[in-house]
């Protein structure tokens, strides 16, 4: 197996849960960079920022903790899941919950991390949001931390209109950068109204400032 791998304890609400991560990030970086620039997964930048357990997962999954009537017995969708973990904790919390993301490998690690949390009425599947026909619209889209490049802005906005239904309740966390402001006003300005919220949150004790967005349209 080419992952090295740590665990993670973290008390969310009630719940202990056990997060499996990576920790050879930089080993995994080199592997896909050695493929070449033409290969295609390097063009297509399938960059493993999914192998590690991010602030803004931990802030989302706080919240749903926190407020579980937002994803209690509602069909919810994670998309950029990495890991896994709001989806996890939205599925603790009887939420009907697809997990997935783009590349094989982090689905596979978020089918892991359901399994060690003894969390198995969920549904894993590769997902492309840039691409989401198909995708049967959900209750509750989770999306945590997808916000960090520009030019993810508009194909991000087109799957919250595709993956959404009218009446729905998009999650989106994200840590304050910078970046991700002219989304935030994208969305108030494409006729979405926003709720904020923040956390402190610490990962290996490396303490961090998240904001979650409740999003619905008006």
């Amino acid at each position: 197996m080419r992952f090295k791998t740590t665990e993670h304890e973290l008390t969310i609400g009630q719940r202990l849960y056990r997060i499996l991560s990576v920790t050879n990030f930089d080993e995994l970086y080199d592997e896909l960079v050695s493929k070449g620039l033409q290969h295609e997964e390097v063009a297509d930048e399938r960059i493993p920022y999914w192998a590690e357990l991010w602030p803004s997962a931990l802030g989302l999954a706080l919240h749903i903790a926190t407020y579980p009537d937002l994803i209690r017995h509602k069909a919810t969708l994670e998309i950029g899941g990495g890991l896994g973990l709001p989806a996890l904790v939205a599925g603790a919390l009887e939420a009907e919950v697809t997990s997935t993301d783009y590349l094989q490998d982090a689905v596979d690690f978020a089918r892991e991390n359901a399994e060690r949390n003894g969390i198995t009425d969920m549904t894993f599947q590769t997902l492309d949001w840039r691409n989401s026909s198909g995708i049967a619209p959900c209750e509750v889209l989770l999306a945590s931390d997808v916000a960090y490049e520009r030019r993810q802005f508009e194909p991000l906005l087109k799957a919250f209109e595709a993956l959404v239904k009218p009446d729905g309740l998009i999650l989106l966390s994200e840590p304050n950068r910078y970046i991700a402001e002219p989304l935030i006003a994208e969305l108030q300005a494409s006729g979405y109204n926003l709720k904020k919220y923040s956390y402190e949150v610490a990962i290996r004790e490396v303490k961090s400032k998240v904001s979650v967005y409740e999003i619905k349209r008006t």
